[in-house]
């Protein structure tokens, strides 16, 4: 494993990180303060449920305490290839899109769609980041790669 050195690359990453970090979550509480819970439908609540429990499997998976919300390499970690990360390499941002996608269809309006979709685009750019960082960390990342999804299994 390869550590990598705290360039000015490397810090400028990190605050781009920690700035994206920072978007996800105003995006999502934005999702949340403004969804209609009285309008809630089935749809929405099987993926707010879907959403729960790919972020519990993969909490469980990966130990609470070893997870990162920053698009950076902790310490000592290791590459997890099995449970949902068997098929996806990032279960946790699949589950905030899946939660995010529930809380859409609970009261759909243009403005919220467009908040959705720069979740959508904050996710995907720490993504990038962080897979990266993941190649470039773990020397067996790009055989892992080629065997799983980025976020969901058939996309």
């Amino acid at each position: 494993m390869k550590n990598v050195p705290a360039t000015g690359e490397g810090l400028a990453k990190k605050e781009y990180g920690g700035l994206l970090v920072a978007c996800q979550f105003v995006l999502l509480v934005l999702l949340a303060a403004t969804t209609h819970w009285r309008d809630i439908n089935l749809a929405a609540l099987l993926f707010l449920i879907a959403s729960l429990l790919l972020a519990g499997w993969a909490v469980k998976v990966m130990r609470l305490g070893h997870f990162n919300i920053l698009p950076t390499i902790k310490s000592g970690a290791i590459l997890i290839t099995h449970g949902p990360y068997r098929y996806i390499r990032h279960p946790m941002y699949a589950s905030l899109l899946l939660g995010g996608l529930g809380l859409l269809l609970i009261s759909c309006n243009w403005l919220r769609l467009v908040g959705f979709l720069a979740l959508w685009f904050v996710l995907y750019c720490k993504l990038r980041i962080e897979e990266k960082l993941l190649a470039d960390h773990f020397p067996g990342y790009a055989s892992y790669q080629k065997r799983s999804r980025m976020l969901f299994p058939w996309f």
